[in-house]
């Protein structure tokens, strides 16, 4: 009977744990905690994939965002920082001011209605 082989599995967890931020990887300061409280997992992968990764952010994301507020937005970005030690600091925090403009400008802009 064959055996199934766990090392490959338990090396694709422990990739899938270090590459994937979540919100549970903040520290527990009462500002980070009091934040969590209103923001989504899914809103917190697509803000920290077009600040460190490049990607393009929804405009779900970008409404979640803008409601979390920048305050919140700025304490998960400086928490951020304690695991993810990739890039310049300065480019990330310019990234992440954009990203927060950006969202914004996005959801003042009303959605192109429909022409009759």
């Amino acid at each position: 009977m064959a055996r199934l082989n766990m090392f490959p599995i338990m090396v694709i967890l422990l990739l899938a744990n270090c590459a994937l931020p979540t919100l549970a990887h903040l520290d527990d300061s009462p500002a980070v905690v009091e934040c969590k409280k209103h923001f989504s997992i899914k809103y917190a992968f697509d803000v920290y994939n077009y600040i460190f990764k490049g990607k393009t952010i929804g405009d779900f994301s970008c409404r979640a965002l803008v409601a979390l507020g920048r305050p919140c937005h700025n304490v998960f970005v400086n928490s951020t920082f304690t695991y993810e030690h990739t890039g310049n600091r300065t480019a990330i925090q310019a990234r992440a001011d954009q990203v927060f403009n950006h969202c914004i400008i996005a959801t003042s802009v009303p959605p192109p209605s429909s022409l009759p």
